[in-house]
C-alpha cells in the first residue's frame, strides 16, 4: 500500500515524537538500520542533527542512495528540538524546485526521527571557495553570478510557499550561507538546511521574543536588533554571499560579538575594492542596504539584477561549464566520498 504524502506523515510524526519522547535506544553507526534505511557513513554533524550517507533497501529493486538526517541523540527528549527538526521536514517537503534539496521520505524508527533527502554528488559552496583559494585561483565572475542567481531562485520559491488555505506561509531561511548551498558535480546549485527556517505561522514564543538563529556573519541588521523579520533578511544574506565570492572576504569582520555589535549599532561594512565592476558593485550595495526598504524586496528581484549585471560584464557560464569547474576543484573530496560509500555498500552486501 502506498504511503500517505510526506506532509501528512510529518504531522503524525510530530505528534508521535513529541507526545511521549524517549531516548534513542540504538547506537547510530555505519551498518545500523533505521526502518528501510541502512547507515553507510557519517557525512556531517551540526547543532541539531547528523547527516549520513544511507541506502534504502528495496525488495527486488535497486538500492537508493540518500542523505539521511537524524536528530542528535542528546536532543531526542527535547520537545522543542524535535519540533524544530520536523518543522524543517514539513517546510522542505512542500517545496519542489531544482534549487532546493528534495525530501524523499520521513520516519521514526527506534526512537530516532529521520528524514531522507535526495543524494547530491557534490559539496558545499564553502568547500568549493576554500579549494579554489587554496589553489591560488579566483572563482570566475560568471560562476559567482550563476551560483548566487540559482540560490536566489531557490529562496524565492521558498518565500512564495503558501499554506493549504492559500495564504503566504512566510518561510524565511535565515541561514543562507555558503555552508548551506550545495554545488554538484553535475552543475546543480541547491539550498539545504532549513533547520533555522521558520514559517511566520509557526514561530514559537521563544523565537518571537528575540532568540537569534543563523550565522552572525550573514545576519541582517534587523535580526541583530531583534526586530520583526521577513524574507528580506535572506536577500541580505545572499548579498553577503555575493560580496564574499567577489572579494574573498565578508562585509563585517571581527569576532562573532564584534560583528554582531557592528550590525546592531549601524556601522558601515568594509567598502568594496575598486576592482569590483560598478554594475556589480551597485547590485551588492543595494542587496546590503541597511534600510530594508532600500534593498531588493524579493530574491527574484536580486536574481534579475544579477542577470542584468552578468549580461554586461561576462559571457554566460553553462551548467556543464560550471560542473567542470566543480569537478576540477573538488575532485579529491568527491573521489574520497565516492570511495567511502562504495566500500560501505560492498561491506553491507549492496553491490
Amino acid at each position: 500500500m502506498a504511503k500517505p504524502p510526506i506532509t501528512h506523515r510529518v504531522e503524525r510524526l510530530v505528534e508521535a515524537a513529541t507526545s511521549a519522547p524517549s531516548a534513542i535506544n540504538v547506537n547510530l553507526a555505519p551498518g545500523v538500520a533505521l526502518g528501510e534505511y541502512v547507515l553507510l557513513s557519517k557525512l556531517a554533524s551540526g547543532g541539531m542533527a547528523n547527516v549520513w550517507a544511507a541506502v534504502r533497501r528495496r525488495s527486488g529493486g535497486q538500492p537508493e542512495l540518500v542523505a539521511l538526517k537524524t536528530i542528535l541523540p542528546q536532543l531526542v527528549t527535547d520537545r522543542a528540538f524535535v519540533r524544530m527538526f520536523l518543522d524543517e521536514v514539513s517546510l522542505l517537503a512542500a517545496i519542489h524546485h531544482p534549487n532546493v534539496i528534495e525530501v524523499r521520505d520521513v520516519g521514526l524508527a527506534q526512537g530516532v526521527p529521520y528524514v531522507a533527502l535526495e543524494w547530491v554528488d557534490g559539496d558545499t559552496l564553502g568547500q568549493l571557495m576554500k579549494h579554489i583559494a587554496a589553489a591560488g585561483d579566483e572563482l570566475p565572475l560568471a560562476a559567482t553570478l550563476r551560483v548566487v542567481g540559482e540560490a536566489c531562485l531557490g529562496l524565492h520559491v521558498a518565500h512564495e510557499l503558501t499554506t493549504p488555505d492559500g495564504e503566504t506561509a512566510g518561510v524565511i531561511h535565515r541561514d543562507a550561507s555558503p555552508t548551506n548551498i550545495l554545488v554538484s558535480a553535475s552543475g546543480d546549485v541547491k539550498l539545504i538546511d532549513f533547520g533555522v527556517a521558520k514559517a511566520v505561522s509557526r514561530l514559537t514564543e521563544q523565537t518571537q521574543t528575540g532568540v537569534l538563529k543563523g550565522k552572525v556573519t550573514y545576519m541582517a541588521p534587523e535580526q541583530a536588533m531583534r526586530r520583526e523579520i521577513d524574507r528580506r533578511v535572506d536577500v541580505w544574506a545572499a548579498g553577503v554571499v555575493l560580496y564574499r565570492m567577489v572579494t574573498g572576504r565578508v562585509p563585517y569582520r571581527g569576532s562573532m560579538i564584534e560583528v554582531y555589535e557592528q550590525l546592531r549599532l549601524g556601522a558601515p561594512y568594509a567598502p568594496l575594492p575598486r576592482r569590483v565592476p560598478e554594475p556589480l558593485a551597485q547590485v551588492i550595495r543595494k542587496a546590503l542596504s541597511r534600510d530594508r526598504e532600500g534593498r531588493y524586496q524579493t530574491a527574484a528581484e536580486l536574481r534579475r539584477a544579477i542577470q542584468f549585471a552578468a549580461a554586461e560584464l561576462c559571457e554566460p557560464l553553462s551548467k556543464e561549464q560550471f560542473a567542470q569547474l566543480v569537478r576540477r576543484y573538488l575532485s579529491e573530496r568527491l573521489r574520497g566520498t565516492r570511495e567511502q560509500i562504495r566500500d560501505a555498500l560492498a561491506a553491507g552486501g549492496f553491490t
